[in-house]
């Protein structure tokens, strides 16, 4: 499984602010958004975060300047196509049928799902 799936709470909170951003900003400027959030990190404790985001490819570093590589849906959907691949063989029928046969579905549920597969 790819490290990117299951990021560490510190980690997380920085792609969070991050996504939070319109554009790239400055490493020092990100830092107090940071510390006025509540978390009470110096910068080599944030750099050190940078550095295993963009080690994992979330993260790009040009200038000192910092920016989120992917937004937050399309961070979203990457773990969804992670988490099919690993657990369901990739195969979405595999995890609707797993779903469904622990929680069950109701006949409204199930037209709502033959009909997204439908527009599909």
């Amino acid at each position: 499984m790819n490290s990117f799936y299951n990021l560490p709470d510190a980690e997380a909170v920085v792609l969070e602010k991050l996504w939070e951003q319109e554009q790239p900003i400055k490493q020092s400027q990100f830092l107090i958004l940071v510390q006025e959030a509540g978390k009470e990190w110096k910068r080599q404790t944030l750099n050190t975060f940078l550095s295993r985001l963009e080690e994992k490819g979330l993260v790009k570093r040009e200038h000192r300047m910092v920016s989120a590589v992917y937004s937050k849906e399309e961070y979203s959907l990457m773990q969804m196509k992670e988490a099919l691949n690993y657990m369901y063989d990739g195969r979405l029928s595999n995890f609707v049928a797993a779903f469904t046969k622990g929680n069950g579905i109701n006949a409204e549920e199930a037209e709502e799902l033959i009909k997204i597969l439908e527009d599909y």
